[in-house]
């Protein structure tokens, strides 16, 4: 006996979204309807840590991909432009300093030229929030 089905609408893939996500309101909502709650949970610790969201700008004519990027306001970002970034399903550190700090923590994975971590997996937002904690900078004094 079948007692559940999953159906994967068109507007849950990854992929460019269909309406205005120019502001992080409306890129965080579009992230929330895709990645539910790990999403809410993540945005939450991320800015008790003090980490501030950006819109990602577009990149020529092409629709404006589907994430937030992270930034530390006592980070010196002569280098990279966030310090992490956010979809409906991961966290990633694309700076080669901090992969180093975060690839042999629990819940991380390697793939192309970012350290990962799967927010929708049981333990990944703890994973990714203990990432993020480990990455975020003392304000200076």
């Amino acid at each position: 006996m079948i007692t559940e089905i999953q159906v994967t609408y068109p507007a849950d893939l990854a992929g460019p979204a269909d309406g205005d996500i120019s502001t992080v309101k409306d890129m965080f909502d579009e992230l929330v309807h895709r990645g539910r709650g790990p999403v809410r949970e993540v945005e939450a610790a991320l800015r008790a840590m003090g980490y501030v969201p950006a819109v990602p700008e577009r990149r020529g004519d092409k629709p404006r991909e589907v994430y937030l990027g992270w930034v530390d306001p006592a980070r010196d970002y002569t280098s990279g432009k966030y310090t992490l970034s956010l979809d409906s399903r991961t966290i990633w550190f694309t700076r080669l300093a901090d992969q180093q700090e975060v690839r042999d923590m629990a819940g991380a994975y390697t793939t192309g030229s970012y350290v990962a971590f799967r927010i929708d997996e049981p333990g990944g937002v703890a994973h990714a929030t203990a990432a993020a904690r480990r990455m975020k900078c003392q304000p200076q004094a």
